[in-house]
């Protein structure tokens, strides 16, 4: 959650932000002017901080001189579910690469009828060659999947951890609060 003091009073602040929101393409879902607005942004295929779709929530609150705001923001649901089911989907066809490797493997060394075996059998006699080529594929399938599901995750982490850097780019583009004396004295 971050927070910030603006110099501009709390109906303007709301109007200012609401228009930054606007101009930049934010989907406001939900709002109570002036204390509080709730935007949408981005995509359920955003790989960044900055893409990934996420909830903000801007709250706005009255103080001496200005408005405090306090912004924060939360991964969608849809994208946390997407990633997670791409994960697991991904794990389970690791898995089955892995199995059929290793079922095949051991079907082209001993020649004992197996789950996978059928699929290098032709007319009852074993195609070594076709067997080799399933062998090699389902294992740089496994292997290439595995990457795919190690740098989703670094994703994930690295979108969550840095989430909060658009509510702070929302707050930047907003004039920040000036002491009553410097303001004097300009």
């Amino acid at each position: 959650m971050l927070e910030r003091t603006v110099s501009l009073e709390i109906d303007k602040a709301y109007a200012d932000l609401k228009a930054a929101l606007i101009e930049k393409g934010y989907k406001i879902i939900s709002e109570e002017p002036p204390k509080q607005i709730l935007v949408k942004q981005g995509s359920l295929w955003g790989i960044s901080p900055k893409t990934a779709k996420k909830t903000l929530s801007v709250n706005l609150v009255p103080v001496d001189s200005g408005t405090q705001v306090t912004c924060s923001s939360r991964l969608s649901s849809d994208w946390k579910n997407l990633t997670v089911v791409g994960c697991v989907l991904a794990v389970a066809l690791v898995g089955l690469c892995l199995w059929m490797t290793f079922d095949l493997g051991m079907f082209m060394v001993t020649q004992k009828s197996s789950f996978w075996s059928w699929l290098v059998t032709v007319n009852g006699n074993v195609d070594f060659q076709v067997g080799q080529a399933f062998v090699s594929l389902t294992k740089s399938l496994a292997v290439f999947l595995s990457v795919i599901i190690l740098l989703e995750i670094a994703i994930a982490v690295y979108v969550h951890a840095r989430i909060d850097r658009f509510a702070e780019e929302t707050l930047n583009s907003l004039p920040s609060h000036e002491p009553a004396e410097k303001a004097r004295k300009q």
